[in-house]
């Protein structure tokens, strides 16, 4: 059964509830939740995981615990939670990464698609592709057609990552001469065009720098447009065919009782849809970018895809 079928089903199961998946749904939660975050403390996603669990358990009535386990480009918690017990006491606050990006490179010991059921997505940080302030290249379109004459730099935060692949993806669309530098970690490649190491990064992180004049924002590798930068075109708007959105959201071990899903998202929805938790977000620079369980499902699976066929472009 595809994903998107087996999230289909769970909606119908909750509305078809039998006496049985009723009461495990009135009764749940009875004791704490964990809540697995794939990297270390102190990250956006580890404290944004903190406080929608600190909003959410007020309204389920149990203690909501945050465990990190970093590692493996989050693959090792993704393996920890598809193994977990599918009773709703074991959740991951997964993101792009782990989700279907590396699993488009590699064999890591689970299936997105079919060992995790998506309760709903509540961020995503949005990718810019920043250039110096005082850079020549006013557009996408113009470090396209500069890439095109001459060989082009630009830094992320690692090879075979989403922003790399994203630009591969772009490069062999334009015949472009995009040529990768890979840094440790986004903050290493910010620095980097800031200095002008390379002529231009693919970062999360940008909207502090862009505002102050430090940098120039071409465009979002996202679907969904930046609401503070409205001038910044989508990749697609640029004239380009593809689209990487990011996810920062839910997922719970294949087989966990539909009820329990569908609480779990009503719960989140209400958290992350709340003034004060776009407050907070706001201030890490992060933005609130609310989906269903079943549109997460969708954007996986669909992600999944074009990821596998941009490594496979790749030769990986």
């Amino acid at each position: 059964m595809s994903f998107t079928r087996r999230i289909s089903v769970a909606v119908l199961a909750c509305i078809t509830l039998s006496p049985l998946a009723a009461m495990s749904a009135e009764t749940y939660p009875s004791r704490p939740i964990t809540i697995v975050v794939p990297y270390g403390a102190g990250g956006t996603t580890d404290i944004s995981a903190r406080q929608m669990a600190t909003m959410a358990e007020k309204l389920l009535g149990q203690p909501i615990v945050v465990e990190n386990m970093p590692g493996a480009s989050g693959t090792n918690a993704m393996r920890k939670v598809a193994a977990a017990k599918a009773d709703g006491y074991t959740l991951i606050a997964t993101t792009s990464s782990p989700s279907f990006v590396t699993p488009a490179l590699r064999d890591v010991g689970y299936d997105t698609l079919a060992d995790f059921t998506p309760i709903m997505n509540y961020s995503g940080p949005f990718h810019g592709v920043v250039v110096p302030s005082d850079s020549p290249y006013q557009s996408l379109d113009d470090l396209i057609k500069g890439a095109k004459s001459g060989a082009v730099t630009y830094g992320t935060a690692g090879a075979m990552g989403g922003a790399h692949l994203a630009f591969a993806s772009v490069a062999k669309e334009t015949g472009a001469r995009l040529q990768h530098v890979p840094f440790d970690g986004a903050s290493k490649a910010t620095a980097a065009v800031l200095g002008k190491h390379v002529n231009a990064a693919l970062v999360p992180a940008y909207r502090d720098l862009v505002k102050d004049g430090q940098l120039r924002l071409l465009a979002v590798l996202d679907g969904t447009k930046d609401p503070d930068f409205p001038n910044a075109p989508t990749l697609k708007e640029a004239g380009l065919s593809a689209e990487f959105p990011s996810i920062v959201g839910f997922l719970a071990p294949d087989g966990t009782d539909p009820a329990i899903v569908g609480k779990l998202e009503k719960v989140f929805t209400q958290v992350a849809s709340s003034e004060e938790f776009k407050v907070f977000m706001n201030g890490l620079s992060q933005p609130v970018r609310i989906m269903s369980g079943a549109d997460l499902a969708k954007t996986i699976e669909a992600n999944l895809k074009a990821y596998r066929v941009i490594a496979k472009e790749l030769g990986n």
